[in-house]
């Protein structure tokens, strides 16, 4: 593995004996995430494994260089406890077909805690259908877990408040407000 962003070891701790009502049919896991699938850590020479291209389709990206992909990438990696970037590659291809962001935001309130909020979830469009985003946004939650958050936001368009619902998100009758630069 090429310097992922965070210990590997922290996913292959996760206890998925509890989908907590998520089901897989057919059947897919963590350690076996679908035909000639893996699920890691992003890592520091992803971007010449079509991470952006699978961005794209979640969002404007940009034309970062290499050199602002390892920069940034540095910056994350610095900043241990942090960021969590999970990403499906596909074995055969060695190319990022899926991924998902969990960031953790240390508090003062709540004894110091921490905070968790996942964002950033896309499964590239020849992958769609294959239970990635489930498996992926199930992941970042039993790591969030893992990790001690008292509590785990997103935020979705509407149209995907059902898919989110199934993990036990509700929408908590909060506004989201934006100011975009």
């Amino acid at each position: 593995m090429s310097n992922p962003l965070f210990n590997a070891s922290l996913l292959e701790s996760l206890d998925f004996s509890d989908s907590e009502g998520i089901h897989f049919n057919p059947t897919i896991t963590l350690k076996n995430p679908g035909n000639a699938l893996t699920i890691r850590p992003l890592q520091r020479d992803d971007y010449d494994h079509g991470y952006y291209e699978v961005l794209r389709q979640l969002t404007t990206v940009g034309e970062p260089s290499l050199e602002d992909f390892q920069t940034r990438f540095d910056e994350m990696l610095a900043c241990a406890g942090t960021y969590y970037v999970i990403v499906v590659e596909d074995t055969n291809t060695k190319q990022v077909v899926a991924s998902c962001s969990l960031v953790i935001e240390k508090k003062f309130i709540r004894q110091c805690t921490k905070r968790g909020r996942i964002e950033d979830v896309v499964v590239d469009g020849s992958c769609r259908g294959k239970q990635l985003g489930k498996l992926l946004v199930l992941t970042a939650k039993k790591l969030a877990r893992k990790l001690e958050c008292y509590k785990l936001t997103l935020e979705c368009e509407k149209d995907k408040i059902p898919f989110y619902e199934k993990f036990g998100f509700r929408n908590n009758e909060c506004f989201y407000m934006v100011q975009r630069f």
